[in-house]
């Protein structure tokens, strides 16, 4: 069954104390898991007629900013700059490494779940056995300071589809692409549009790109964040995604919608030509849709609250995602008379 952009609704949703920051779905149990300001992880089947979140366990001692499922263990990554792998049927601690000098911002598995990598605010790239939790290696490329001499953070990670590269994207724009079995810096990639700096009314460096992904065929990176920021006290600028041929080194599409928000999380679909973006600023929280061949976007919805992660059912039919509002459930709008309630 295709899905259809234009017709999404929030068909449910549940609420848990603070913000969300991190989603991994478990297709064996049918769960979804959410972690964020409360240090604590969250889990809720999304198919039930009334979701209702349940805290499961507290593992770390700051923010929990990502979440990946490799097997039986979720494995989580904080502010406290370490990274946990809990068993989720019992959610006993299985292991915790000291992996970043700072807030450890994202994590993104390898395909077949053996290798894992990271990324935190000391700038550095890290390279993990997902299955022993020993580091395979570290990759330095990014600067440690914006060029205004102020600190920057390393925000989000990638991998394509294959396996064969890495992307890493920071607060000034800076996309480093390596190759993951050698850690050879192949291509850098400036996006300038997603960096501020501000030397008058404020002198602040803020910005930057928020989240990473190839596309299915690994040809197309798509970047996302917020385009140049109009009021730095606010953080209120445009939402911005661009599509880069990243082989190449060159942009072949930029969107840059009239809402006001940062989007911190982009996904591609696996099969249908569009991309999802999810975010929130002084607009609200928005989920926006685009077609990588079309200038404008195909649809934009408005969700309850800013959003911060996304992830695709495999039915490829509802759209999880999590934020200032707990977890929210979008899909067809129909699905909501079907069973599965608001809460």
């Amino acid at each position: 069954m295709t899905f259809d952009p234009t017709q999404v609704a929030l068909i449910a949703g549940c609420e848990v104390p603070g913000i969300l920051f991190a989603l991994a779905y478990d297709p064996q149990r049918g769960r979804l898991y959410g972690a964020g300001t409360d240090w604590s992880v969250y889990c809720v089947d999304p198919s039930a007629e009334k979701p209702v979140a349940e805290k499961k366990w507290t593992h770390h001692e700051n923010y929990i900013s990502a979440l990946s499922l490799v097997g039986d263990q979720l494995i989580s990554a904080s502010y406290d700059g370490r990274i946990v792998w809990t068993a989720v049927e019992t959610g006993e601690r299985v292991r915790s490494v000291d992996a970043h000098d700072g807030w450890v911002r994202d994590l993104a598995v390898f395909p077949g779940g053996r290798r894992l990598v990271s990324v935190g605010d000391d700038m550095l790239v890290k390279l993990w056995n997902a299955e022993t939790g020993e580091q395979d290696g570290t990759l330095e490329g990014h600067a440690s300071q914006t060029p205004q001499g102020y600190k920057t953070a390393l925000y989000t990670v990638a991998i394509t589809p294959d396996g064969t590269h890495i992307a890493s994207g920071d607060r000034t724009g800076t996309v480093c692409i390596w190759k993951a079995d050698t850690g050879k810096l192949v291509r850098r990639l400036e996006a300038p549009t997603f960096y501020t700096y501000d030397p008058q009314a404020r002198v602040r460096s803020i910005g930057g790109i928020r989240s990473l992904c190839f596309s299915t065929d690994g040809n197309t990176l798509a970047i996302a964040g917020i385009g140049k920021v109009t009021n730095v006290d606010g953080f209120v600028g445009p939402c911005r995604v661009e599509l880069w041929d990243w082989q190449s080194g060159k942009a072949i599409r930029t969107w840059q919608d009239q809402h006001q928000a940062v989007l911190n999380h982009v996904v591609f679909h696996p099969r249908e030509p569009w991309l999802v973006a999810g975010g929130g600023g002084d607009s609200g929280g928005i989920l926006i849709f685009w077609d990588p061949h079309k200038d404008q976007p195909i649809h934009k919805a408005k969700p309850k609250g800013h959003v911060q992660r996304l992830v695709l059912a495999p039915d490829i039919q509802r759209i999880f995602a999590c934020g200032h509002e707990g977890f929210q459930f979008w899909g067809p709008p129909h699905e909501a008379t079907e069973g599965v309630g608001n809460n």
